[in-house]
């Protein structure tokens, strides 16, 4: 059930996907009080980012004393926050949180006024064009705000009762000024931005209309029409539904960002409040770290191409493959190239080249990306000193599918976390479990390694499921669970990734998301024959913070009486199991 990717064990919400979008339901959300906002200030210099919540997940960065961070959620004592477009967690007994308020309606566009919204987790507002400026306040993102003038890079901007300068990269501009909104004309290619944290989805334009689903802040809809305060949207599976016009934020519709091209480098510039190249205090050095790989050397034997990465410290490294064109990418925690050339030219019968660069600067990532001729497979071994790093790439023609490929299988739930349960008492942790070990088999049958987040009924963190699954550098992460909704006549197959323009690492693999998200819905609603929800994109923590292509796949719902008989069956779960391993067979197959 997909609201254990929430991160939240406290309060457990009921989903609802029929509308395609897995939708938190909670009727308080469109009353017009003003919507309430936390912000964390670390209270200490170098104040570390964790990838989870407690001091046994692992360092992802750093920020300093007096640095603000827009507060997600909260974990016992810990807090996740965003920063520069990404999740980290910090101590809460390193930072102080406050509450801000944004106003509890939004800034619709004046006409003949620009309207921006922002587009990173949280944006500083200064009190001239530039960042030796003073803060004057910080906007969180999806917030809307009107432009006033311009400098340079910089614009002047109003939201609510803050006044103040923006850099001009980290927000989404129109290029056509926002018409007067009249109360039954159409939207007229406008999109309705989401101010608050979960916004209530209603069947009619009232709060006397039942609450259909919801959305959560910063999500853009189409706008179709208007009565009164009221606002109808549409959603990604076509249907229509009626927000509050005072919780959202209309805006001209920009051009739809387009997937990354085949042709793009294999890295992408990382989000701050500085242009790639500037810093944000001037006469300050650019992070180095002082571990560096002093040797990449490129051989070629038997038909296997082998490239040999030496550093004078251990290596810490994840991988993933990318495809069309084919590469692979191999990152490097907090290490420098040490006069490594930009791209080594050596070409083999499988690798046309290999290119170096520096990913991020926080955490500090280094990346080398080798461009493929074809399909092929690769076995990364680490010397016993773990100061070199193996890559054994060798042929696979597409016709071998899953031969070599590791699959890294992850049942929804379990142990002391039960998911969803039916009517008749089916847990959702069961019916997990039961697919998932099916599935693992047929793999295993074509040739594929597997490897669990669990095989047992046994408690497992969530982000405990993607650090083994980044440690194994599995060629993709497959999540599976049985969905539940509050109303018994919801029914339907659905599957998620997640590529947000906002986090360059996913983005980057938004093709390849996609498309393996595509060939296992595809199989599942041919074998199964359930209500095809279809294919959504979804903020889930096994998504977002797996490092390889992911899905997670809702096969049926548990509180819907006729699909909770076929989830208890054992044919259901086998055309289940069948049908999933024949999508990821296809994705590997490039059909």
């Amino acid at each position: 059930m997909l609201s254990d990717f929430f991160g939240n064990r406290v309060v457990r919400y009921a989903i609802l996907v029929g509308l395609g979008l897995g939708l938190l339901v909670n009727p308080m959300m469109d009353g017009k009080q003003a919507e309430a906002a936390q912000v964390a200030t670390a209270s200490v210099d170098k104040l570390n980012l964790r990838s989870g919540p407690g001091t046994q997940n692992g360092l992802v960065g750093q920020v300093n004393k007096g640095e603000q961070l827009a507060v997600l959620s909260k974990s016992g004592d810990w807090y996740q926050v965003q920063v520069a477009g990404k999740t980290a967690w910090v101590a809460g007994w390193l930072v102080k949180v406050q509450e801000v308020t944004t106003p509890s309606r939004g800034a619709v566009g004046t006409a003949g006024k620009t309207v921006a919204v922002v587009n990173t987790g949280l944006l500083n507002v200064r009190s001239g064009p530039g960042t030796g400026y003073g803060l004057v306040g910080t906007l969180k993102q999806g917030t809307s705000l009107t432009i006033l003038e311009q400098s340079g890079d910089w614009r002047k901007i109003q939201s609510g009762n803050t006044t103040g300068w923006v850099a001009s990269w980290l927000i989404t501009t129109p290029t056509t000024t926002t018409p007067a909104a009249s109360e039954t004309a159409a939207g007229g290619g406008q999109l309705a931005v989401v101010n608050v944290d979960n916004l209530n989805l209603r069947s009619g334009p009232g709060t006397q209309h039942s609450v259909a689903g919801q959305v959560s802040r910063g999500v853009s809809l189409p706008v179709v029409s208007r009565s009164g305060d009221w606002v109808q949207v549409r959603q990604n599976n076509g249907s229509t539904a009626w927000v509050a016009g005072w919780m959202v934020s209309t805006v001209n519709q920009p051009e739809p960002a387009q997937p990354p091209s085949s042709e793009q480098n294999g890295w992408l510039p990382t989000e701050s409040e500085t242009r790639p190249g500037q810093n944000d205090t001037p006469g300050t050095a650019e992070y180095v770290p002082e571990a560096k790989v002093v040797a990449v050397q490129v051989s070629e034997k038997d038909d296997h191409t082998y490239i040999n990465i030496t550093s004078d410290h251990q290596l810490e490294y994840n991988t993933f493959t990318l495809s069309n064109p084919f590469r692979y990418v191999v990152n490097l925690k907090d290490v420098h190239w040490d006069q490594i050339p930009e791209t080594l030219k050596e070409s083999t019968a499988l690798v046309d080249k290999v290119r170096t660069g520096v990913f991020s600067q926080d955490p500090y990532i280094a990346r080398l990306v080798l461009d493929l001729k074809q399909g092929a497979k690769v076995k990364v071994s680490l010397s016993a000193d773990k100061q070199t790093l193996t890559l054994d790439i060798s042929k696979i023609s597409y016709s071998d599918g899953l031969q070599g490929k590791t699959v890294f299988l992850d049942a929804g739930h379990g142990g002391s976390d039960p998911g969803a349960s039916g009517a008749s008492g089916l847990r959702e942790k069961d019916v997990n479990l039961k697919i998932t070990l099916k599935v693992a088999e047929l793999l295993k049958q074509q040739g594929a390694n597997v490897v669990f987040s669990r095989s047992n009924d046994i408690f497992v963190d969530l982000y405990e499921r993607t650090r083994m699954a980044n440690e194994q550098s599995a060629d993709i992460f497959v999540s599976i669970h049985s969905n539940a909704s509050t109303n018994p006549a919801t029914a339907g197959t659905s599957t998620y990734f997640y590529a947000p323009t906002s986090n360059t690492a996913l983005y980057e693999q938004y093709n390849d998301r996609k498309r393996l998200a595509d060939d296992v819905q595809k199989e599942l609603t041919a074998a199964l024959g359930r209500r095809n929800i279809g294919v959504l994109q979804a903020n889930f923590a096994v998504l977002r913070t797996s490092v390889m292509p992911s899905i997670l796949v809702e096969t049926a719902f548990l509180s819907n009486s006729e699909e909770e008989a076929l989830l208890g069956s054992d044919d259901f779960q086998q055309r289940t199991a069948e049908a999933i391993t024949k999508g990821i067979s296809a994705y590997f197959s490039g059909k």
